[in-house]
């Protein structure tokens, strides 16, 4: 298949699938929270885990503006935990200094899943001297010409969920995870680590969804497993029992769900009502814990789990950098920042706060946007926490499709029906190696 062809075809996917994250858990409200102290509060774990407390920032100074564009309020697709994750922490981080001293302040805009609302986002980021780089950002419909107004300002974005080419080839953009792309492909590993390997993959209907397969041949073939079908799902579908039956009959034993968030849990009704014994496969940044102990206990079992970063519901000894993370969301007072409601899309914003923070602090440097791009061109092995393998944000791939990705490293993991928390399996997978 040509390159530009697989450009087209992973667009498309990687763009329904980073829609596919906006199936949020329940907000209702929670005392679940994390043991620890927070970064905010100064407390000994952040520091300890080689973090820091310079005591509260100055308010007497200019603030430092960063900015976070995502969908908030559209039927059916909201990234509202991108937004709350980065602002808890924003406010968290401030407590101990901020960055280098000055408060951070968020400016939130709602992209609304719309081409021209996207790029007026864009332009508000761009044509504000005082904002110095965009945080966690996802832009849908337009990322391609955003990025290049983004580029045209030398205004960095760190920790985007990117979904199309021209974003994570972009030499503004500094993202540590693969985006819907990589969400997309890692669902295959996550369902070979529960024993699937024959499987479909559940699409929208598009013109471009046949070459999918060709394109991700490689990774499926290293993993010894089979794609038996592309099932594209149309728009007008109401009735979704269909094609699960059409996935039994053709002998799969496994579905990625490469489905905007209110179609996947049709299917997943649907595979309720029909007692099906079909293994799924989903994303952290769409299961909270709370979300999946809601299904019943067969689908439960039968549902397999992948992201970039492991699940906040899990063994938190692992990862004791989650106690600090939990606590500065509780601070906030948000019910959807809880163990029990947060996904993973909350954490990709605390990690991007603490990474324009730390950079910024390790380089010396006023905080501008010239020196934020400087810096993290610059910046190399990040702590990450064991979240993510240290990060060295410049780093390229010597993949044609993927060459400006950073990290290509995914957790796979399942659901213990016992302990009613994730379990994350020991090694990451590299997709990109698997892609070959």
């Amino acid at each position: 298949m040509k390159v530009k062809t697989m450009l087209k075809v992973v667009a498309v996917c990687a763009a329904v699938t980073a829609l596919g994250a906006a199936c949020s858990s329940d907000n209702k409200k929670s005392s679940a929270g994390a043991s620890g102290s927070s970064a905010g509060s100064g407390g000994a774990d952040f520091v300890a885990l080689g973090g820091w407390n310079d005591g509260a920032c100055n308010t007497s100074q200019p603030k430092v503006s960063v900015a976070i564009t995502a969908p908030l309020e559209v039927a059916g697709t909201s990234l509202k935990d991108y937004v709350d994750g980065t602002q808890a922490s924003i406010d968290a981080f401030n407590k101990i200094g901020g960055i280098k001293g000055r408060c951070l302040d968020l400016k939130v805009c709602d992209g609304k899943g719309d081409g021209p609302t996207e790029l007026s986002c864009a332009r508000q980021e761009t044509d504000d001297p005082n904002v110095v780089a965009g945080l966690a950002s996802t832009f849908t419909v337009s990322e391609g010409d955003a990025y290049q107004l983004f580029e045209a300002a030398g205004l960095s974005q760190i920790g985007a969920q990117v979904t199309q080419p021209g974003a994570w080839n972009s030499p503004v953009s500094f993202e540590f995870t693969m985006g819907g792309s990589g969400t997309l492909l890692a669902d295959m590993p996550a369902l070979k680590n529960v024993g699937v390997t024959k499987f479909v993959v559940m699409i929208p209907e598009s013109p471009q969804a046949g070459a999918l397969k060709a394109f991700a041949q490689p990774l499926i073939s290293a993993l010894g497993m089979e794609m038996l079908d592309i099932i594209g799902i149309p728009p007008t579908a109401v009735e979704f029992t269909q094609f699960v039956i059409k996935a039994q009959n053709e002998g799969a034993q496994g579905i990625v769900l490469g489905l905007p968030g209110n179609t996947a849990g049709q299917i997943l009704d649907a595979m309720d009502s029909l007692s099906s014994t079909l293994k799924v496969a989903g994303s952290w940044g769409t299961f909270s814990q709370k979300s999946v102990a809601s299904l019943s206990e067969q689908l439960q079992g039968n549902t397999a789990f992948e992201d970039a970063v492991p699940p906040l519901a899990t063994d938190i000894s692992r990862w004791p950098i989650y106690n600090v993370v939990l606590a500065d969301f509780k601070a906030s007072g948000k019910s959807n920042l809880t163990r029990e409601n947060a996904t993973v899309q909350s954490v990709n914003g605390w990690l991007s706060v603490y990474a324009l923070i730390k950079v910024m602090r390790d380089s010396g440097a006023d905080v501008t946007r010239a020196n934020v791009k400087q810096a993290f061109d610059q910046a190399q092995n990040i702590p990450m926490f064991n979240l993510t393998p240290p990060w060295t944000p410049s780093k390229q791939s010597t993949n044609a499709i993927f060459k400006g990705i950073s990290n290509p490293n995914y957790w796979t993991g399942h659901w213990d029906t016992g302990s009613k928390e994730f379990v994350v399996d020991d090694k990451q997978v590299d997709i990109l190696a698997l892609l070959g």
